[in-house]
């Protein structure tokens, strides 16, 4: 009977040690998990920061290239209504030659007849 009562409280001793055990690793768990939980909220307000200073540089950068667009536009309107003038007076000199052409022919063909 010895043997019974040495293994029971063999076993009783595991038990006692065993959940001291597990109370220490639920402990250093629980602190681990604190530590990670810190981690991921530093990483979101970190993530967060560097968004908001992305989109203010993006910001920035696009009104930059607005303005710059909006400058070549306006170049490109006042080059193009220079050249235009100089292409309608072309235009206008080229159709005077051809009109003048065109009578003068017609004239031949009516003395001709």
């Amino acid at each position: 009977m010895n043997n019974i009562a040495g293994g029971m409280k063999s076993l009783c001793e595991d038990i006692i040690t065993g959940r001291g055990g597990r109370k220490s690793t639920i402990q250093q768990l629980k602190g681990e998990a604190g530590t990670i939980r810190d981690n991921a909220r530093r990483f979101l307000s970190e993530s967060k920061r560097f968004r908001d200073e992305m989109g203010k540089d993006l910001r920035k950068g696009l009104q930059e290239g607005r303005e710059d667009l909006l400058k070549n536009v306006k170049t490109l309107r006042e080059d193009f209504r220079e050249k235009e003038k100089e292409v309608k007076a072309d235009l206008a000199e080229a159709s005077k030659i051809w009109n003048k052409m065109n009578e003068t022919l017609r004239n031949k063909k009516i003395r001709h007849k």
